[in-house]
């Protein structure tokens, strides 16, 4: 179990920087555990993890040592939505957006299917702390991916197999970064 589980946090590390969702030490992502949750640590290279690059988060206490920045996001989202999964990286084109939109409301097919609306958070502060973990979970109630105006998304799986989920998350990001193209190609076509 624990070996498919680090296969797929290793496979999504690589397509996270492949597809330039992420640089080389940015964004985490984790998975559902019996106690809490696996992320990524912190400041570790995503697109080349080792197993000692993820840390078990628990969903009350202390955060361990090295875990990611944005654990209390994930902490937060587990205690308040059926998340299984959560990836958190930086898709440039919908970061973008954000600096200009509320919403995300997809123009593709695929967008609309699997996103449907996009919300655009501003809490004070977008990173790591409790107003943003707050704002995330709130948002992911009800939506599975949202955006941090000029930070980054969260997506979040729902299938109980945490390979699957951590798969399910990943796939909502490119989704996401797609729809974000389509929208900002459509608009500077509309400009010309």
């Amino acid at each position: 179990m624990l070996a498919k589980v680090f296969s797929t946090f290793r496979q999504v590390g690589e397509d996270l920087f492949r597809q330039r969702l992420i640089s080389a030490t940015a964004g985490n992502f984790s998975v559902r555990t019996k106690e809490g949750f696996l992320i990524t640590k912190s400041g570790v290279q995503k697109a080349h993890l080792t197993p000692e690059d993820l840390v078990e988060v628990p969903l009350e206490g202390p955060i361990p040592e090295g875990a990611s920045v944005e654990s209390v996001v994930h902490r937060e989202v587990y205690r308040r939505t059926p998340a299984w999964a959560l990836v958190h990286a930086h898709p440039r084109v919908a970061v973008a957006l954000s600096l200009h939109l509320d919403r995300l409301l997809p123009l593709d097919l695929e967008g609309q299917l699997h996103l449907k609306e996009v919300p655009v958070l501003s809490p004070k502060s977008a990173s790591g702390t409790e107003e943003a973990a707050r704002a995330v979970a709130e948002a992911l109630r009800h939506s599975r991916v949202c955006l941090l105006r000029g930070h980054g998304a969260f997506a979040r799986g729902g299938k109980e197999k945490p390979e699957e989920a951590l798969l399910e998350a990943y796939g909502l990001m490119t989704t996401l970064e797609e729809s974000a193209e389509i929208l900002f190609y459509e608009r500077l076509w509309g400009r010309a």
